[in-house]
């Protein structure tokens, strides 16, 4: 027992090796520089990172309240939760425990995605140890750290980063499974219980495994309360986990509405195109698909499309005798067709020829609370990775699986590989200036306690605004919150904007817009006055009260 728990531990840190050599292999160590943001007002792919880095800033700043994840220096004075800006709560909490010791500049995001790709290939290596020995551990590891899905998000949500959570719970799963279903399975209650502060997208995946836990206990054991804790206990462990953070019941609507149109495409497991023109594909075409489907990626790459398209080919030619495979994965299997029914959604596609399944309008509501059901594939995805490496590793004798495996991980390193060299060619892009890198934003916060947005805030500046006011201390009524109406903080830039028409302002504050018009009122209400600085920064349009 002691040296198979050492085989573990042993699979497990090679496997977090790899995952960390992959990662430096696509990204460098650039991201890894805490000091250095330039990136994150670049927009690294999108500029969606810019909202988690200003949700974490301003979080950071904000006063201990409850939920834990309340951030009452964002969207002021009413304040708003940061699992709605998927600033990662549990990590920002900890972080955020930790200020008064953390430089003035403080991004974490590169050493978060270095740590997801490190847990990722333990868990990869723990799944494929189980059925198989150390040099294929090691290489299956690899094949999840190179799932595409995995490199598309990093960076670009950093949240969605931690596919981990699913592998874990895989793995704990077929651990109780294959135990006979009699030591209570509480990593998937933690595993709950971090994926609601985590990602809740990651939530359905992870009690997707604690329900077929449950029907597995319910199956072998007859005890319908002991299969009813196996799937209550996690789900108690996530409300739980909701409610300290704020994820749930932290007053803000879950249902944003949208379902079907971030869905995933037919054709996404064979389609290389994604989110920032990467040639994800050496071979590979990249095929049609509708517009919100660009969050639909779930490209497997040559190898393992070559790797599973084999298992399936494999597995065809012996269903005769697979039976007991079918008796002990019959469950799984049909949570992968639903989970995949999911993220396709009711809006099917295939390129660009498709049809829409009509629903009830409360079942829609429900299915939107995760309208982008695209991610929902990634559940499918792992199960997929693990059915092939288990079928090889089942096949073949120990030398010529690691051989094999060792050939299908140099065909998806190459497929991927131009993709790689762009996305470590992105930390070496110019920084543009942005309102963050002006001298005349610096300092702000020295004389100043609050930036108050006037008007309606350009969008695509907004993000770039928060992080300034994060970065200097500054509470705003800025929201760049995914959901969410904030009344106090509307009726407070309401009330600044009638004060400053009449030529007055408060002191401790700075004031920001983005329309022009509302700028040129405040240049004829404060003619002459010296004791305010006009300015124009970044097209964006700046009121400072100095001491004149």
């Amino acid at each position: 027992m002691k040296r198979q728990i050492q085989k573990r531990w042993l699979a497990a840190l090679l496997g977090a090796l790899a995952g960390i050599l992959i990662f430096l292999w696509v990204y460098g160590a650039a991201p890894l520089n805490v000091s250095w943001d330039g990136w994150i007002a670049n927009g690294y792919d999108e500029i969606d990172v810019q909202q988690h880095y200003a949700g974490w800033l301003l979080f950071r700043n904000s006063h201990w309240t409850f939920p834990l994840g309340k951030a009452d220096n964002l969207a002021a004075p009413d304040g708003t939760i940061i699992s709605y800006t998927d600033s990662i709560p549990w990590v920002s909490i900890a972080l955020k425990a930790l200020r008064r010791f953390l430089p003035p500049v403080f991004q974490w995001f590169g050493w978060y995605v270095l740590a997801c790709f490190a847990l990722q290939g333990a868990a990869g290596a723990l799944l494929v140890q189980r059925k198989a020995g150390l040099p294929v551990s090691v290489l299956g590891a690899a094949l999840f750290v190179c799932l595409p899905s995995l490199w598309e998000r990093a960076f670009r949500h950093t949240a969605l980063a931690s596919q981990w959570l699913i592998l874990f719970a895989l793995y704990v799963y077929l651990e109780y499974r294959a135990g006979g279903c009699k030591k209570f399975p509480w990593q998937l209650a933690l595993l709950a219980f971090l994926s609601v502060g985590i990602h809740p997208y990651y939530l359905p995946p992870v009690m997707m495994f604690a329900l077929l836990a449950a029907v597995d206990c319910a199956r072998r054991t007859h005890r319908p309360l002991a299969a009813l804790g196996v799937f209550g206990v996690p789900a108690a462990a996530a409300l739980a986990g909701g409610w300290l953070c704020g994820a749930i019941g932290g007053g803000v609507v879950d249902n944003r509405g949208g379902y079907g149109a971030f869905s995933m495409n037919l054709n996404a497991p064979f389609n290389p195109i994604s989110r920032g023109g990467y040639t994800w594909s050496r071979i590979l075409p990249s095929l049609g698909q509708m517009p919100g489907q660009y969050d639909g990626f779930n490209y497997l790459g040559l190898g393992l499309l070559l790797l599973v398209g084999g298992a399936l080919a494999y597995a065809a030619l012996h269903i005769r005798t697979a039976g007991g495979w079918w008796r002990r994965n019959g469950p799984l299997f049909a949570a992968c067709v639903f989970m995949s029914a999911f993220a396709v959604s009711n809006v099917v596609y295939w390129g660009n020829q498709g049809f829409t399944i009509p629903l009830p309008e409360k079942l829609l509501e429900l299915c939107s609370i995760f309208r982008a059901s695209s991610r929902m594939f990634y559940f499918v995805a792992a199960c997929m990775v693990l059915f092939g490496v288990y079928t090889v590793a089942g096949a073949l004798p120990k030398k010529s699986a690691a051989v094999l495996l060792a050939v299908v991980l140099a065909v998806q390193l190459w497929d991927l590989s131009a993709a790689a060299a762009e996305k470590r060619a992105k930390w070496e892009e110019p920084q543009n200036a942005t309102v963050m890198t002006n001298p005349k934003t610096q300092g702000l916060g020295l004389t100043h306690t609050n930036m108050m947005a006037i008007g309606d805030i350009r969008w695509e500046l907004s993000r770039l605004l928060a992080i300034q006011a994060g970065k200097e201390g500054l509470s705003t009524n800025l929201s760049v919150a995914v959901s969410g109406y904030y009344v106090q903080a509307y009726e407070a830039a309401q009330q600044a904007a009638a004060q400053l028409q009449s030529g007055s302002c408060d002191p401790d504050t700075v004031y920001v817009t983005t329309d022009e018009s509302i700028y040129n009122t405040w240049q004829e209400a404060f003619a002459g006055d010296t004791g305010v600085e006009l300015f124009v920064v970044h097209s964006c349009y700046f009121l400072v009260p100095t001491e004149g």
